[in-house]
């Protein structure tokens, strides 16, 4: 009896899924651009070089997502496994990471992770089920792409096409949780419904389960119904198991439900959640016609900018600062030391030994106004650095190397470290210091950053913490 109730429901939804899309993307195999097909599957062809393809039917792709007679969403077991699985960061395989060179697609690689991604997306087609979860994580991987995001055509026929080449049920439903609210994006809940109503709502996977939970809250805030919203993501943060992938967003939708109730204060604690304050934003920039957070995002934005700004500051000021002082507690030392013998000698500036009484006072002076000079230049690029951290252009780059200055302080070398930074006007090259070893320095090296540039001179960044 409940298998034929499974069964029912199943065949509503994928009624649903019929009627409410008239086409779907899919990504050329020859070409590698984004084009359209029948909603059903069948013969297709690119419009740009006219390759044939033979798009997959989705009914039995979707009976794979269908849930085992009498499953419960809010079984407790099902609960403590998904809540056993939380903490765990995906990252690409080892095999997908010697393939792309590192953790993420370099810079100006787009081309050949693409050219990767069709080869797994071959063999998924061909049923290899070792090949799902990377050509899931490298979709994962082109979707964020910083050339990518904005270029929705190619982000939705990506991710459509791997719907149809990723063997196992939990990539299948990352997929349509992913087309779902790229749906609710453009303001076609319809469309986003007909995805969510075939996704499973009792998968065992904690990925598969983040991607209805999330879908399912996006649904209600497009609905003006924040109380559900905040039943899929619970009141704060970790109240329920999300996946950490798309923890920051949660954070967002949780935080706008709030807002919507009447309580921004909530709403911009909630918001504290988020790793950086850019998430905000780009979440904001996806959802355009929700409009998320307009009221606490002033706030956080506000108090985290501050923040910044005074850590800022910090940062710029602490290799002067502890220079400066260094050399004031050095230099009065010295002066003590001078003026002490000088004073037990009876101030006899006639005696043979005066030049050398008064040789470490003077010394002493000097140490001293050197340390002065550099705690007052510090305080100065402090002030620079939170202005910049305020009002400078933020911007992202990727550390190429580091530089010995040739200062050390506490036996601590100032390394100078090059960035290639990607400006408004195209790539170019600045530099930051930071006191640090020689071993922390060398992890650095090819990371991706955050910096701020002064907009009056691109050359003079910092590092956004």
């Amino acid at each position: 009896m409940a298998f034929a109730a499974a069964s029912l429901v199943y065949a509503s939804s994928v009624n649903a899924y019929r009627n409410a899309i008239s086409a779907r993307a899919f990504i050329c195999p020859r070409c590698l651009a984004p084009a359209f097909g029948p909603v059903a599957g069948g013969p297709a062809a690119c419009p740009r070089c006219q390759a044939p393809v033979n798009l997959r039917e989705r009914e039995s792709l979707f009976a794979s997502l269908l849930p085992p007679p009498g499953a419960n969403p809010h079984d407790p077991g099902r609960m403590a496994n998904l809540r056993a699985q939380d903490g765990r960061p995906r990252v690409p395989s080892p095999g997908l990471q010697g393939l792309l060179g590192g953790m993420a697609i370099m810079p100006g690689r787009q081309d050949e992770a693409l050219r990767i991604w069709q080869s797994m997306r071959e063999r998924g087609e061909a049923g290899d089920v070792t090949v799902s979860e990377d050509l899931a994580t490298l979709t994962m991987l082109l979707c964020q792409y910083e050339t990518n995001r904005d270029n929705k055509p190619f982000v939705k026929a990506l991710t459509e096409s791997t719907l149809d080449a990723v063997v196992l049920p939990r990539h299948r439903q990352e997929q349509l949780g992913r087309l779902c609210r790229f749906a609710l994006a453009e303001g076609n809940v319809p469309v986003a419904q007909a995805f969510f109503s075939v996704m499973n709502p009792c998968a065992a996977e904690l990925e598969a389960d983040t991607e209805y939970r999330l879908s399912a809250a996006v649904i209600a805030i497009s609905e003006r119904d924040p109380g559900r919203a905040l039943q899929w993501l619970g009141p704060q943060k970790d109240a329920v198991p999300i996946a950490d992938s798309v923890d920051a967003m949660a954070s967002v939708f949780r935080a706008h439900a709030y807002e919507m109730m009447g309580n921004v204060q909530a709403a911009a604690q909630i918001l504290r959640e988020l790793p950086t304050p850019e998430i905000l934003p780009m979440v904001q920039a996806r959802f355009p016609g929700l409009g998320l957070c307009a009221s606490s995002g002033g706030a956080y934005t506000q108090a985290t900018t501050q923040e910044g700004a005074s850590r800022a500051a910090s940062q710029a000021s602490n290799v002067g600062c502890l220079f400066g002082a260094i050399f004031m507690m050095v230099g009065f030392i010295m002066l003590v030391v001078g003026a002490g013998i000088f004073i037990s000698s009876g101030f006899d500036l006639e005696s043979p030994g005066a030049i050398g009484e008064i040789i470490p006072a003077g010394i002493g002076s000097v140490f001293f106004t050197i340390g002065l000079v550099s705690m007052l230049r510090a305080r100065a690029a402090a002030k620079r650095a939170a202005w910049i951290r305020t009002h400078g252009i933020a911007l992202t780059g990727r550390i190429a190397r580091a530089e010995p200055t040739g200062t050390r302080i506490n036996n601590e070398p100032v390394l100078r470290f090059v960035v290639q930074v990607q400006g408004p006007q195209g790539p170019y090259e600045a530099s930051f210091k930071r006191l640090m070893n020689m071993m922390q320095a060398a992890s650095m090296i090819g990371q991706t950053v955050r910096v701020r540039a002064d907009p009056r001179n691109l050359a003079e960044i910092i590092l956004e913490e």
